[in-house]
């Protein structure tokens, strides 16, 4: 059986990377697979991004690496940009959007949210608007972008639906969430497993770093995040499009 750990949403936040590098030494995962936003919000974006690229032999291209590489976001994030620098930045343009894999016999989707979703959906949401996501044919669509871990086996057809929550920017309960997936690789059927994790982290010592950088957009909105694990970005997520 292949254990692969699934991480998303690490948004310059070390202090959280850091405590999930040493919880993933102890699981003996084969592989880590990134669900994208490796940059963005928190003070970090360039050290997450180093070890998203040193550790990670899958990242996809969340909304916030979209809207950072294109120097597209409406609040004008030279923060970032400038931390980032051109060469990072030309590398988050690049990053595939979605992965696809046959696993234990299952056709596997495996994508951050947005940019491919038009709206941010989460796990909970009514079933009809979430069956597009398995289009034509897969059978398991796991993503990232809501910041919370869910699973969501549908009622109308044999799928499953999973977030996989955020490392660096959790809501709900503020801790390091992410995900192990446990199969085989390839068409033959055979069991499946998905375990969710959840890990304290130096929060405070995240907020430290927050608050003693210059020029950090929407500092208050992130810090009340990663104390609270309130949304404090306005529009709620549920009607914005950049979160």
């Amino acid at each position: 059986m292949r254990r692969i750990a699934l991480i998303a949403d690490l948004h310059g936040n070390l202090p959280a990377v850091e405590a999930l590098e040493q919880d993933l030494k102890t699981r003996s995962v084969d592989e880590i697979w990134c669900l994208g936003d490796i940059v963005g919000k928190g003070p970090s974006s360039p050290d997450t991004f180093d070890w998203a690229m040193a550790h990670c032999s899958l990242i996809l291209r969340g909304n916030w690496d979209e809207g950072v590489a294109s120097r597209t976001f409406s609040r004008n994030d030279q923060f970032y940009y400038s931390q980032l620098g051109e060469k990072r930045m030309r590398i988050l343009a690049e990053l595939p959007l979605e992965h696809h894999a046959i696993i234990s016999g299952k056709h596997l989707r495996l994508l951050h949210g947005r940019p491919i979703m038009p709206v941010l959906q989460a796990t909970h949401e009514p079933e009809e608007e979430l069956t597009w996501r398995f289009e034509p044919d897969y059978d398991i669509v796991g993503y990232a972008d809501i910041h919370r871990p869910g699973l969501r086996s549908l009622r109308s057809a044999p799928k499953l639906l999973f977030s996989i929550g955020s490392v660096g920017n959790s809501l709900g309960l503020t801790m390091v969430q992410y995900a192990i997936l446990q199969c085989e690789m390839g068409a033959d059927p055979a069991p499946l497993d998905l375990n969710f994790i959840l890990l304290p982290y130096d929060q405070e010592r995240a907020a430290r770093d927050a608050e003693n950088v210059l020029g950090m957009p929407m500092r208050e909105a992130y810090l009340q995040e990663i104390r609270t694990g309130i949304y404090g970005r306005k529009p709620p997520l549920s009607k914005g499009k950049t979160e």
